[in-house]
């Protein structure tokens, strides 16, 4: 008779890894987003870009993100 060793599940591991990782990348999303909301005009234009734009900017990253594999799109 043979015994075999049973290792433990690591899908469980991997889907809160996976969870952890979209939680940080959504904290950088608006941390970034706060930090274009409050710099001034002088300083978006030394970027290359209006105030009137970012809020596109900020629309477009969230569809860069969806866009991925494992992203949250529809």
């Amino acid at each position: 008779m043979e015994l075999k060793m049973q290792l433990p599940a690591f899908e469980p591991l991997q889907a809160v890894g996976a969870w952890l990782e979209r939680a940080m990348a959504r904290r950088r999303a608006r941390h970034q987003a706060l930090q274009l909301r409050t710099m001034s005009e002088y300083e978006l234009r030394d970027l290359g870009i209006g105030r009137s734009e970012v809020p596109a900017l900020l629309r477009g990253a969230a569809g860069d993100r969806k866009a991925q594999p494992g992203g949250t799109g529809s």
